[in-house]
């Protein structure tokens, strides 16, 4: 292999040679490429085992990670990419320019026509109360009963019976979601 030893101690530089012998500055291009070929064959056992040197292969590697790292800068974005230069409208889902946390400002935009909604029970069925009562009554009473042992068995018999009744007219009279199916394999997802 080639000895590291610097032969331009005296800070000589050395000029490519003349065909005539003289220290001549050569601009010919070909002349680079023709001594760099001469070099290349001369030393080719060494540069093949540099090129399959461990090293060698780490270095490659390395060299490949620092590419695909400096694929993208963010200095190769412009100042659009995070902003709302975006094109409109192109899809469902995309971000429209507006956060949910700006919803006042966007009500106040689209003008002030917006009422909150005032949810009401509206009319209760007696039927139903009464069941929900039962239940609630027979629940409690089953856990009251348990802390008097002398009537616990009478108490007990009765609250369960309740709660019995009070359950099964709710069950009975719950009409499900049925309502607003439009077939069978409608599970009632809206979106």
């Amino acid at each position: 292999m080639t000895d590291l030893n610097n032969s331009n101690a005296d800070e000589e530089h050395p000029n490519a040679e003349s065909h005539d012998g003289g220290n001549v500055p050569s601009s010919d291009a070909n002349d680079l490429d023709a001594a760099w070929a001469e070099f290349a064959s001369s030393h080719a056992d060494d540069l093949k085992a540099v090129e399959h040197s461990r090293s060698a292969k780490r270095f490659e590697k390395h060299a490949q990670r620092r590419e695909k790292e400096a694929l993208l800068s963010i200095q190769d974005l412009d100042q659009g990419t995070f902003t709302d230069d975006m094109p409109q409208n192109r899809g469902p889902r995309d971000f429209t320019g507006s956060s949910w946390l700006d919803t006042d400002s966007m009500m106040d935009r689209y003008g002030d026509d917006f009422v909150p909604p005032n949810p009401e029970i509206g009319h209760v069925k007696i039927s139903k109360l009464v069941f929900w009562v039962l239940l609630v009554v027979g629940v409690a009473g089953i856990i009251a009963s348990v802390f008097m042992p002398a009537l616990a068995a009478i108490l007990g018999s009765i609250f369960g019976l309740c709660a019995l009744v009070g359950a099964a007219g709710l069950i009975v009279q719950h009409k499900g979601h049925s309502q607003t199916r439009f077939d069978e394999f409608d599970d009632g997802a809206r979106v």
